[in-house]
């Protein structure tokens, strides 16, 4: 079963089908039965007729040596199937059996036995109900007969009238069913788009206000599993962040450590600079993990505010000067003031995790662009640079946690945990935004857009005082 509207629909057409069958065959033949009685009705009237016109010349007629033939207007021709009409017949019969009138379809024999009733007779290759009465006065006997084919069809053509538009109301029915389901499934379909639109880490309970009596079982159940849910990532994040933040302290010591080593020994064994190497790999991936824990939809307890993107960057940009001294980095920023609305601190990881990558891969004397534009109603944050890339075939995985391209042997010498992009596109996803990867103007490199939605003029006439430029 793919659909229950279509499901319901055509059981209920069925059953209306078979219904309307069921009273259509027994109308049908209630309906044979009164026709049946109306023909035989006009066959006595046909009687009291030939009573009127054909007894007071009996006396007449039983003196001719051949019956009168009668030159009934034709009312069908031989072999005619019309429905239209029923041919009628006579023959006037003495009470001896002499044949003294008939009409011009009958027969220059008496067609039937002389007793008073309603009979089925053949002749001219036809079958015929044939009624005999007796005429009045004691003048002979009236054989009066119908074609029965004729009576049949006729009879048949005024039920199927009334049948007919039983037949054509069933599809009607069919589409007034589907349009009424429709109408009834709407708030099924309500909480499909519901389910549809919510973004994964979104646990919020189902509203189950004005919502039918038959889905708030499912929806109190679809709200217990969102409630596991819930508390099932909170503990995995929660024990992340607790885990991370307890390494904080004994790392820091192993550091110290670490650099006091170094000072001691003379000379210095290489084993010791990988020591450290490890150590800062170990802290930068504690901070990463601290920064993912930090930007999870949980920590968003306060409402998104107006921000000045391109303050922020400027701000990241001065922060991250000594990185791009180390290094003899050239540094472009271009870019119209522009704001969005979201989180100032996320925004800000999101800049310095991009700049950071920017700086992270770019050779010694490398090129760093970053541009922040507006067009209409949209913003976007730009970061190119010019160094190896990041192959197309590639450029969804990075997003990964912890997956790094080319894995440990990437050969920056900056220590890197494979979460930096991950917590960007976070942070892109908590803001509703798209982020795009692709070749960068220079001969190789990365150019990364993120775009925003811009900020509504009546978002700006009361900024958040933090997020101002300064």
């Amino acid at each position: 079963m793919k659909s229950i509207r279509v499901f319901l629909v055509i059981l209920l057409v069925a059953i209306i089908t078979l219904a309307n069958f069921a009273a259509a065959v027994r109308g049908y033949l209630g309906s044979m039965d009164e026709a049946e009685k109306l023909f035989n009705q006009r066959l006595l009237q046909q009687v009291d007729l030939l009573n009127y016109l054909l007894p007071g010349r009996y006396q007449e007629f039983s003196q001719n040596s051949a019956p009168l033939v009668y030159n009934a207007p034709a009312k069908a021709a031989p072999g005619d199937t019309s429905t239209r009409v029923a041919d009628l017949q006579f023959q006037w019969v003495s009470n001896e059996g002499k044949l003294l009138m008939r009409s011009t379809a009958m027969p220059d024999e008496v067609i039937s036995d002389l007793r008073s009733g309603y009979q089925f007779v053949n002749f001219n290759h036809y079958r015929w109900h044939v009624l005999v009465a007796p005429a009045v006065n004691n003048s002979g006997w009236y054989l009066l007969a119908e074609r029965d084919d004729q009576r049949y069809r006729l009879a048949e053509s005024m039920i199927l009238q009334a049948v007919t538009p039983m037949v054509i109301a069933i599809p009607i029915i069919g589409f007034v069913i589907w349009w009424v389901l429709g109408i009834g499934v709407r708030p099924v379909a309500r909480l499909t788009e519901e389910f549809h639109a919510r973004e994964a880490t979104d646990l919020r309970a189902i509203d189950q206000q004005d919502m039918p009596a038959e889905l708030i079982p499912l929806a109190q159940s679809a709200n217990e599993l969102l409630r596991r849910l819930g508390a099932s990532f909170m503990r995995e994040q929660r024990f992340a962040g607790d885990a991370a933040h307890e390494l904080r302290t004994p790392i820091a010591a192993l550091n110290i450590h670490c650099e006091n080593l170094l000072h001691e020994l003379q000379p210095v064994p290489e084993s010791a600079y990988k020591l450290q190497q490890g150590i800062k790999r170990m802290s930068y991936l504690v901070e990463q993990i601290l920064l993912l824990n930090k930007t999870s939809p949980d920590h968003f307890m306060s409402q998104f505010q107006p921000v000045n993107l391109t303050a922020l960057v400027k701000q990241v940009i001065v922060g991250a000067s000594d990185a791009l001294s180390h290094k003899d980095l050239q540094i472009e920023f271009d870019g119209d003031t522009c704001w969005v609305n979201g989180d100032a601190a996320a925004l800000e990881t999101l800049i310095n995790n991009l700049l950071g990558n920017a700086i992270k891969y770019s050779s010694a004397n490398g090129q760093i662009v970053v541009h922040t534009w507006r067009r209409g109603d949209q913003v976007v944050l730009e970061v190119m640079d010019n160094g190896p890339g990041i192959p197309a075939d590639q450029r969804e995985r990075v997003f990964d946690r912890f997956y790094r391209l080319h894995g440990d042997r990437h050969n920056s010498g900056t220590p890197g945990c494979g979460l930096g992009l991950s917590i960007v596109k976070q942070v892109v996803d908590l803001h509703q935004a798209r982020i795009n990867l692709t070749e960068s103007s220079f001969p190789t490199g990365l150019l990364v857009q993120v775009t925003f939605s811009a900020c509504s003029p009546q978002s700006l006439s009361a900024p958040n005082e933090g997020a101002k430029e300064k």
